[in-house]
């Protein structure tokens, strides 16, 4: 399984101390649009993202749509970003093995409010032309802020690191409820201990289909391989239906997924579902020990439904925390762009690389939802 590392600061904080070192789908495509006199040529992509597994990835440099499986895609630097309904991600950080960034270069402040509301006016009556001209205008990249794709674990504060020692142990004043990945059944879980070495839990079960904990607590211990040369030797997979570790590779029924990657700084807990994995699993918590022991059911507290306050595992980046979208406006359930211009860092490691001007202009290119309509141009240069 090939895992990229989501670094941690504590761990970071421990490494310095001891001084650690899809399916793609055919898209139509508009070679260049030379929309006026005034605004450069610039490519327009229609791009068929309306499979909510699937993504699309799309070579900037070519204007295409790559036919590449999620596998290929994992293990190649030649597509730049990848679509997938309203999702944008970059070949770079934890989404690739690229090293492609993006920045925002024109927020389009003027289509929200003070209190970051879309103006649905300023929304609705955006002329897609004139918006267009912010694709040719030549940027100042030095005051921008460029960042890679990055993962984020939904199980957080789990451990606790000792800054004498530069160790982790297992923080026992919290526990949490997980979702297994069948979706159905749920464990309210303690973490007893963590180190280099391995992990080790406890737990009672409520089973698909009922309300409520089993009597039976469950304990079991999992250590790390010792090929330290395989870099499955830094995951272990907890399949808590079995109460035993098993191959992430081959096996899909696993709930917890631990991480302990000295080499890159990283020690997390992934859930198999959001990033990893192909299951449902999720978490509900960190919540004081205390208060987890009295609980008797992993969706029903004192009469209130919780099976909606589980989480999973996230993929963060600049397109998500800067949407290039609106929803909803006015009652109508659709989508409409911001125009926001992004610039493409296609090589963050290549000062000299090439850097391009993004744009999202429609959602319903191809004439239905899932259908992105991207359109961008190499960053114009001062002359």
């Amino acid at each position: 399984m090939n895992i990229t590392s989501k670094p941690n600061a504590l761990l970071m904080a421990m490494m310095a101390a001891v001084a650690l070192t899809g399916c793609g789908s055919d898209s139509d495509s508009d070679d260049s649009s030379d929309n006026d006199s005034d605004v450069a040529a610039y490519t327009t992509l229609q791009v068929n993202a309306a499979s909510y597994t699937d993504w699309q990835y799309v070579d900037l440099e070519s204007g295409a749509v790559l036919t590449l499986t999620a596998e290929e895609a994992a293990a190649s630097t030649e597509w730049d970003i990848a679509l997938r309904r309203t999702a944008i991600m970059l070949n770079g950080g934890d989404s690739g093995p690229g090293s492609v960034q993006a920045a925002v270069a024109d927020a389009q402040d003027e289509f929200y409010d003070d209190e970051d509301a879309a103006n649905a006016s300023v929304f609705l009556n955006a002329d897609a032309d004139i918006e267009a001209e912010a694709l040719s205008v030549a940027y100042d990249t030095s005051t921008l802020t460029y960042q890679a794709d990055a993962n984020e674990p939904a199980t957080t504060d789990w451990y606790s690191y000792d800054f004498t020692t530069h160790t982790i142990s297992a923080d026992t004043s919290v526990g949490y409820l997980l979702r297994h990945a069948d979706a159905a059944t749920y464990s309210k879980v303690f973490i007893t201990e963590v180190s280099s070495s391995g992990i080790s839990l406890s737990y009672v079960t409520q089973a698909a289909d009922t309300v409520q904990f089993a009597e039976t607590e469950v304990t079991f211990s999992a250590t790390f391989a010792d090929d330290a040369s395989s870099s499955d030797a830094t995951l272990i997979c907890l399949d808590l239906d079995t109460a035993a570790a098993v191959d992430c590779d081959s096996n899909e029924d696993w709930e917890w997924m631990y991480q302990y990657d000295a080499a890159n700084r990283a020690v997390n807990i992934w859930t198999n579902g959001g990033v990893y994995g192909s299951g449902n699993a999720a978490v509900f918590g960190p919540i004081s020990s205390t208060d987890l022991a009295d609980y008797t059911s992993a969706t029903n507290v004192n009469g209130y439904d919780i099976s909606s306050h589980y989480s999973t595992d996230s993929s963060t980046g600049l397109f998500a925390e800067q949407s290039w979208y609106a929803y909803n406006l006015e009652g109508a359930h659709k989508l409409w762009p911001n125009f926001r211009t992004y610039l493409i860092d296609l090589d963050s490691s290549d000062e000299s690389s090439a850097q391009i001007a993004l744009q999202v202009s429609d959602y319903y290119s191809l004439g239905d939802s899932g259908s992105p309509e991207i359109r961008f141009r190499t960053l114009a240069t001062e002359e």
